[in-house]
């Protein structure tokens, strides 16, 4: 090789690597990855002090890594790399293992499989996430404690506590795994996180009604492309959750609304953004991907009064048609479009109910499409998503005013996060 060739490589390997890192200095950093659904990382502060600090190389690494020029671009093709024809994680698998034949209610047979991006797409379908097969005993312990103080002041304010556990998407479809990525750590540590909580929390677990389905009937409860599960299986949930409040509650009982009632239809044009598909790409054809199942009353909600409150705080909604429900016509539908999104509070009026009760459920996302249903049960019926609130107490919210009944509400596989935080605000004599 002459110099001068060796010369021009040089210093286009140079021109390249500093060009890349020169042009990501200079383009405005971003703040969301739409595709990601997270927030990007911000420049660390610089100082004497940080830069002696493990965690600000740590930051540093991060931010340049999501500032990165080119970066969604590089990142989709390595996606489509991993999600191309030639590639099946079950190859090996299929040639070598027979399987046995499945019957019907055993569910989806699986063929093919292929991992990208963290996320698990089975026969061109199904999207999961990669299966976590650790207990975190640790995690869920401090969860568990957060979870019977919470329970425990309630009911020092006569107020009666539930914690409801609504089934997750991961535990319930482990089947749709290939056998390696297959196993009972959720289902483990499900039971670890009920086996910590103190015999005095009423819990409501919706787990148990499911684990009666077959797996092709469990099947038909979740979306294909998003995490969450779909209207079919909210309303099963919502069914078991008020029949089994009406059992144990010594203030409450009242019968939930029947499939009689609800008119039932599906989606049949649009595409669907489930939120494990936008995350790579639409690796699942959209326009095909959950013809989603849409019920909608045939007597539509009637609530007196309804105020919805943004996750930042600073769109107020009053009208319930505004909020909640399937819109005919849009080009684009997905879970928050149609059942309302995640918001930081939501506050029903019903003159309707047969009864005066005074209701506080906090909850997480799986709540999000049975809201209205399980307000048409109570008179008054607040909802809040801890999540968006830096500041949130619920000993306050206990103390400024009383209600009747306090529902938590939240998957089983959601054990240890942040919605566990019922006190974010310093208490004077107790601590967090």
């Amino acid at each position: 090789m002459s110099k001068s060739i060796s010369i021009v490589y040089m210093v286009a390997f140079i021109t390249i690597i500093f060009g890349f890192s020169l042009a990501s200095l200079i383009i405005p950093d971003r703040g969301m990855s739409t595709s990601e659904n997270r927030s990007l990382s911000k420049l660390p502060h610089i100082s004497a002090k940080a830069m002696t600090t493990r965690s600000f190389y740590e930051d540093m690494n991060q931010y340049f890594n999501d500032q990165l020029v080119f970066r969604d671009e590089m990142v989709e093709i390595y996606q489509n790399q991993q999600n191309s024809k030639m590639y099946n994680s079950m190859l090996f698998e299929n040639i070598f293992h027979a399987k046995k034949q499945q019957k019907p209610e055993d569910g989806t047979e699986i063929k093919d499989s292929r991992v990208i991006s963290r996320l698990v797409v089975t026969n061109h379908k199904w999207i999961l996430p990669i299966t976590d097969k650790v207990v975190h005993t640790k995690s869920i312990d401090g969860a568990a404690a957060k979870l019977n103080k919470a329970i425990g002041f309630a009911e020092e304010q006569n107020t009666e506590a539930y914690f409801v556990f609504n089934p997750s998407r991961t535990k319930a479809l482990m089947h749709l795994y290939p056998t390696y990525l297959q196993t009972d750590a959720y289902a483990k540590s499900k039971d670890y996180f009920l086996s910590k909580l103190d015999r005095n929390v009423n819990v409501v677990n919706i787990g148990n009604k499911f684990d009666t389905f077959t797996k092709a009937q469990l099947e038909e409860l979740y979306f294909e492309t998003d995490h969450h599960w779909n209207i079919k299986g909210a309303f099963a949930a919502y069914q078991e959750m008020i029949a089994q409040l009406s059992k144990e509650s010594a203030i409450f009982e009242d019968k939930p609304m029947s499939l009689n009632e609800i008119h039932v239809s599906r989606l049949t044009t649009g595409s669907f953004e489930g939120s494990y598909n936008l995350h790579i790409k639409h690796a699942v054809n959209s326009r095909k991907a959950d013809r989603t199942i849409i019920y909608e009353p045939k007597i539509p909600f009637a609530f007196k009064n309804v105020e919805v409150i943004s996750k930042d705080g600073k769109e107020v909604i009053r009208n319930f048609n505004d909020f909640y429900g399937f819109k005919k016509g849009r080009s684009v539908y997905s879970y928050g479009l149609i059942y309302g999104g995640d918001r930081r509070k939501i506050t029903y009026e019903n003159p309707k109910a047969n009864n005066k009760l005074n209701v506080l459920l906090l909850k997480d996302s799986f709540m999000n499409p049975i809201t209205p249903y399980i307000a048409q049960h109570f008179k008054h019926l607040t909802v809040y998503d801890n999540r968006y609130y830096s500041e949130f107490s619920l000993r306050e919210l206990l103390k400024s005013e009383h209600y009747d009944m306090l529902i938590i509400a939240f998957h089983d596989d959601n054990l240890y996060s942040g919605t566990y935080n019922f006190e974010k605000i310093k208490q004077t004599n107790e601590p967090l």
